[in-house]
Parts: C-alpha cells; structure tokens; sequence
C-alpha cells in the first residue's frame, strides 16, 4: 500500500514542478518587458533571469512568443473567472472592476503592457477589453451610433484610465477607480434597455 501511494504520488510531484518552471518563466518574461521591450528580449534571457537551463526552457514553449501566449492566457483566464464570479446586473459594465483589481494585484505585468503599447502584449489585453464590451453592449447603443464606435470609444477610454492609474501608483482603490468609470462611461455612452435604470442609479 505504502509502494503504491508514494507511486501516485508522483505525477502530482512532476506536475508541480512544471507548473513552478512555467511560473518562473512567465514571471522572467514580465519583469523583462519593462526594461526591454519584448522585441528586444532574448530566450537566454528569460532563463537567465528565472535561473533555467535552455533545454528546460524549449521542453515547456516552443519560443518566446508561445511563452508570451501562454503569460497572457494565464492572466485573461484569471480576470475571465472574476468577471464570472459577479453579478453582471449590478453594474452597466462587469469587465471593468475585474481588470482593476487583476491590476493592482499583479503590477508588473501592467507595467509591463504600459512601457510596451505597441507591443503584442499590449494588443492582446486591448482585444480581450474591446471583446468584453462589444459583448455587453450588444443591442444597448443609442439609435445612430454604430455598435464598432461605441465599442472603441469604451475600449480607448478605460484603457487610458487603466493606464493613468498604474503609471500613477494606483491613488485610489479598485472600486473607487471603477465607480468613476462606470459614471462617466454611462453619461458618455448612455445605454438603451433595462440596464440603463441600473447604470443611472449609480450615477
């Protein structure tokens, strides 16, 4: 009994020390960003910074773009799953909040995507932001504003006050910074439907 245990056992060890790698590599990855530019920024760097050998770099990624993928991925996933957690009803816009918070917790990586804008990495959260609205104000903008306006009038708004706030070392809370947005989003963008007497109340 006890020769079988320690043999299950096993692949939970070997899991959790690929999950430590990668962990150590996406984290190389976002502290690199800042300082480099992911353009800029080599294999061997990444490992030199998270202490791994080559070999056990290209085990887990293909290339650095598969690690950036993956960082990313990771990231989304975890605001995805807050987003989920709350009651949408309760505010016009349920991407929002979630992203605040993803980014007072994980600093670095807004950083990172602030000193990079032109980067994939930066394009990647602003198609994960513009998919987001696009699906909560499906059939809720005004008559004459086209839906592809509305969405990057939303999307260009809450990136620049995400990044004001970050690059400004987050001087309010998550949900006082969301409080804002949710505000001026809805004077600027006044929704049609039954959210609409939602988004006023809180106005």
């Amino acid at each position: 009994m006890h020769t079988k245990s320690r043999t299950n056992d096993r692949p939970v060890a070997i899991d959790r020390r690929v999950a430590r790698t990668r962990a150590l590599l996406k984290q190389a990855l976002v502290e690199l960003i800042p300082e480099r530019g992911f353009a800029a920024i080599t294999v061997e760097e990444i490992c030199a910074r998270a202490n791994v050998g080559r070999s056990t770099f290209y085990t887990h990624y293909e290339d650095k773009e598969a690690l950036r993928q993956a960082t990313m991925e990771d990231h989304l996933q975890k605001i995805g799953r807050a987003r989920g957690s709350q009651h949408e009803g309760d505010q016009a816009f349920a991407f929002s909040l979630p992203m605040f918070e993803h980014a007072l917790e994980f600093g670095p990586l807004h950083r990172a995507l602030i000193a990079d804008r032109r980067d994939a990495i930066h394009d990647q959260l602003r198609d994960k932001v513009r998919k987001a609205v696009r699906c909560e104000l499906a059939g809720r903008t005004p008559d004459g504003i086209p839906d592809q306006i509305a969405v990057e009038f939303l999307t260009g708004a809450f990136l620049a006050l995400l990044g004001w706030w970050v690059e400004s070392g987050y001087p309010l809370q998550p949900v006082e910074l969301d409080d804002h947005f949710q505000k001026l989003a809805t004077a600027g963008l006044p929704l049609t439907g039954s959210e609409q007497a939602t988004s006023q109340a809180h106005a």
